[in-house]
């Protein structure tokens, strides 16, 4: 999914939650990353 240069951590990867947001939905609690991970809001990082 990650097309951008350098490429995002990978979903299984340690650091994640550092890959670019492609989808944000601040209404409803939650992003999609690049690299497929969906974060919530309340997700501790």
């Amino acid at each position: 999914m990650c097309s951008h240069q350098p490429q995002c951590p990978t979903a299984d990867s340690v650091d994640h939650h550092s890959a670019v947001i492609v989808s944000a939905h601040p209404e409803q609690g939650w992003s999609l990353l690049c690299n497929g991970t969906i974060v919530f809001d309340d997700t501790k990082i």
